[in-house]
Order: C-alpha cells, then structure tokens, then sequence
C-alpha cells in the first residue's frame, strides 16, 4: 500500500527531456521530499530517449523508496513479443509488429530502426533488440506490476472492466497477481465478449473504452494513462492523465495529498 503524498505520472513514451522538465518543476513543490512516485506505464516506443527513460525512471524510484512504475501495454508488447520474461509469445511478436510504433525503442537501444518486411527478419530482430537491452533494463521492464493502491486511489494503466463478471475486487486481485484469463470471463454479448485476448488485459489497453468509464472500485479514485487527453479529466470514479500521447507536451503529473484530499496537477 502506496502511502501519502504521491506523485503520479503518466505514460512517457521514451520523451526524457519532458520527463526531466516535469521532474524539476516538482522538486521545487514542498511536497516532492516525501512523495512517493507512480509510473503509470509505456515507458517505451514512439520518442527519441526510450533507453535513456528507463534509465531515468530506474534512478527516480532508487532516490524515492516506496515508489513505482507500472506496466502498460507498450511495455506489456515489448516485454513478451521480445521474450524478456521468457520464451516470445507469437501473439505478441506479431502484434508489436503491425500494431505497434516501435522503431524508437529498436534506434534506442539497437542503433536502428527494425525490419519488418518478413517474419523471420522481423524475429531475429527482435532477439537482436533483447540482447542489445542493459540486463537491468530486462530484469526491470519484465518485473513490472499491473496495479499500486493507496488508501483512496488505484492506479492501473487503463483502468477496471464493467464488461467483466467479476467485481472489482476480484479484478483487482488478478491484477495484484498479473494474471488475466485464468481469472476473469468476459459478459456475454458484451465487446469485450466478442474480442476477447487471452494475452491482452483490457486493464493495460485492450479495450479504450475502459479508460473514459471504468468499474467502480468502491471508496476509491482509478488514476490512470494509455489515452491521450487534451487536459487532465477527472470525475469520481477516475483521473485521466496522460496529456501527451508521447507526441505532444506537456506532461502532466497528478498530485494526491490524501486519500480525500483533491487532486492538483503540474506541469512540465
């Protein structure tokens, strides 16, 4: 259980120099001395610094104790398309191949952007890509949680599902686990019903329509990123933060002072 006051970030998509600008804007807040950070995930693809973003990230969650980065489905992508946590899943190897902007992520740490045109190419550049990767990047993208708490606040990247038959506390025992499928169904007749991915949470991105309106998760707020907002949205049951998309500023960080405390924002 995350405590009092926390800092969350949204999605960074490899764009260090936000990341940094935002930093040092917060250092300046009296709160920044004993906030706890959360990374709410996508970390990688799409800017020009992704190794340099997670070296930063790593750094910022050894100086604050009691931090943490979350998985989103960026992250998620990379992590089983490239096997950081074990053998490739085919699901994903071609997934973050057509779905997927990752040449920023293979020019990071490869040096050059992936070959695409043919599978084979496609997945001898991907082993290429986990080789070329720092063993601690690995070990740290890999090792990524799907949820933090605080005593008012959950903070998950997408958000929690109505159009599953579990309740949310369920979901959010799956999600303490990482573990999906095996847990939770989908609603019959629902969208999510008729996509259903056994690799792919709708927690972490699946389905975008979580984000706007999620399950309720009683007594508490859903903190989350993935889809991009023109300005930070908030209403009882959720804030949207992630004012980038990794492709244009500012970044928007959320500041919780307590569990009933209203939310402030900062900018980069």
């Amino acid at each position: 259980m995350l405590s009092y006051p926390i800092v969350a970030v949204p999605d960074l998509h490899g764009q260090l120099r936000w990341l940094d600008s935002l930093v040092t804007r917060l250092r300046s807040d009296p709160v920044w001395p004993t906030a706890a950070l959360v990374f709410l995930g996508d970390l990688v693809d799409r800017g020009p610094d992704v190794r340099g973003t997670v070296q930063r990230v790593t750094e910022l969650l050894s100086e604050k104790p009691g931090s943490v980065c979350l998985m989103g489905n960026h992250d998620l992508a990379l992590v089983k398309a490239a096997g950081l946590d074990g053998s490739p899943e085919q699901f994903w190897v071609e997934k973050y191949r057509t779905n997927y902007d990752s040449d920023r992520t293979f020019l990071s740490y490869l040096g050059r952007a992936a070959e695409r045109h043919t599978s084979e190419k496609w997945v001898s550049d991907l082993a290429a890509l986990r080789e070329a990767m720092p063993d601690a990047h690995r070990t740290f993208l890999a090792g990524l949680p799907w949820v933090a708490e605080a005593a008012g606040h959950v903070f998950v990247h997408n958000g929690l599902s109505r159009e599953l038959n579990e309740p949310a506390e369920i979901q959010l025992h799956a999600l303490r686990q990482k573990r999906w499928a095996d847990v939770v169904t989908p609603k019959l007749g629902t969208k999510t019903h008729s996509h259903w991915q056994i690799h792919y949470p709708v927690w972490l991105g699946a389905d975008r329509r979580v984000n706007a309106d999620p399950l309720v998760v009683p007594n508490k707020v859903q903190v989350v990123g993935h889809v991009q907002v023109d300005e930070p949205d908030v209403n009882p049951v959720r804030i949207r933060l992630d004012t980038t998309g990794g492709v244009h500023p500012p970044l928007t960080a959320a500041v919780l002072r307590g569990a009933n405390e209203p939310v402030e924002f900062v900018t980069g």
